[in-house]
C-alpha cells in the first residue's frame, strides 16, 4: 500500500513512522519516497495489516495520513512462502 501523508518528514518521523508499524507488525516492510506532484511524502508499506490497521498505526506515531493512494497490500515475501 502506498500512503500519502500530511506532514513533511524528517529522519526522527521516518524513525517513528517505522517504528510505529513495526509494532503493529514486525514483519512489515516501510519505505519512503516523495510524490512531487502534490509534494507530499509517500510511505510504502507491504505487511499482513489492513489499511485502516496501518493508517492507526501511523496515527499513533503522531502523523496524519492524508490520503491512499494504493491500497494493494503484497505481504512481505518470506512471510508469503510459509
Amino acid at each position: 500500500m502506498r500512503l500519502r501523508l500530511q506532514q513533511s518528514l524528517d529522519a526522527d518521523a521516518m524513525r517513528g513512522i517505522t517504528a510505529a508499524v513495526l509494532r503493529a507488525d514486525l514483519g512489515s516492510r516501510i519505505n519512503f519516497e516523495r510524490d512531487f506532484e502534490h509534494d507530499a511524502p509517500i510511505v510504502r508499506v507491504e505487511n499482513w495489516l489492513t489499511v485502516a490497521e496501518t493508517v492507526a498505526a501511523i496515527a499513533r506515531s503522531g502523523y496524519a495520513v492524508a490520503a491512499v493512494v494504493d491500497e494493494s497490500n503484497d505481504v512481505p515475501r518470506l512471510a508469503a512462502a510459509r
